[in-house]
């Protein structure tokens, strides 16, 4: 059905679309029923005011999907990416999966770790310091998870150089010792990397819920983002605001969590 909607209204509809989108995955993931009733209130607003633009139009009952699907609005600039071979992953696809040492193997492992590169090249930029404001209580719970985050990194490092001596070893009672310790260390760093991307994907949804229902979690939310490349690498979100960068993070950290497919479980450390 063609709506006749001009460049700027479609621009301005797929803007709101990713806002729809996001809200779905806080929906579908927050474990906070009180987020979710009040995400779901917002998301409805972002509806109505699709209806607003397009006039005649309910969208008040379907998915960002189905709404796209039905403005013809799958060529645009954000949600080409999204519907280019039918992909559930349309931030993760921006990015090729290198493998974590030159005879790392494991395809959860090589996952891991660009997803771990990439997280801490272009994503956490946006909620640090340098960009983001954020009250007491939401700085001092980044900060936990960043401690959780640079000890996953080290971990990473400690197995990739398990794995490479492995792949050297000549040895056969060396080799069988450098297996199990290499199975081993994967296991962990899998399991823990799987328990801190849900600590920060919740916290994360947190933030973002918040934002878009009017809070004042993040203080600057509405300022642009400009990276310095004398000691930032970051630049796929340059020029957008913290908001946006931030709603893409939570939603690079979703679908990284969905592509690994993993239960939410515990490690079971000795002593413990």
């Amino acid at each position: 059905m063609d709506h006749n909607l001009s460049p700027d209204q479609k621009a301005e509809i797929q803007k709101i679309l990713k806002f729809v989108k996001n809200m779905e995955g806080i929906i579908r993931t927050s474990p906070s029923a009180e987020q979710k009733s009040r995400v779901q209130k917002e998301m409805g607003r972002y509806r109505e005011r699709i209806g607003q633009i397009v006039g005649r139009y309910d969208a008040s009952r379907k998915s960002a999907d189905e709404i796209a699907n039905d403005l013809g609005l799958g060529g645009g600039a954000q949600l080409e990416v999204e519907r280019r071979g039918g992909s559930d992953f349309p931030v993760l696809e921006k990015y090729t999966v290198q493998k974590a040492s030159p005879n790392s193997s494991d395809p959860d492992v090589n996952f891991l770790s660009t997803a771990l590169k990439v997280l801490q090249k272009e994503y956490w930029p946006v909620i640090s310091d340098q960009h983001a404001k954020l009250d007491f209580s939401n700085g001092q719970e980044r900060d936990s998870i960043r401690n959780q985050l640079d000890n996953v990194i080290r971990n990473m490092g400690v197995l990739t150089e398990t794995i490479e001596e492995y792949s050297t070893a000549e040895k056969q009672d060396f080799r069988e010792q450098l297996l199990k310790m290499k199975n081993r260390q994967t296991r962990s760093f899998i399991f823990e990397a799987n328990e801190m991307l849900r600590k920060l994907r919740d916290y994360l949804g947190k933030i973002v819920g918040d934002m878009q229902s009017g809070g004042g979690s993040v203080i600057n939310r509405n300022e642009g983002l400009k990276f310095n490349a004398r000691y930032e690498e970051a630049t796929m979100l340059e020029g957008r605001t913290i908001a946006e960068g931030l709603v893409e993070f939570h939603q690079f950290v979703d679908e990284a969590i969905q592509f690994l497919k993993l239960p939410q479980m515990k490690i079971t450390r000795p002593g413990s």
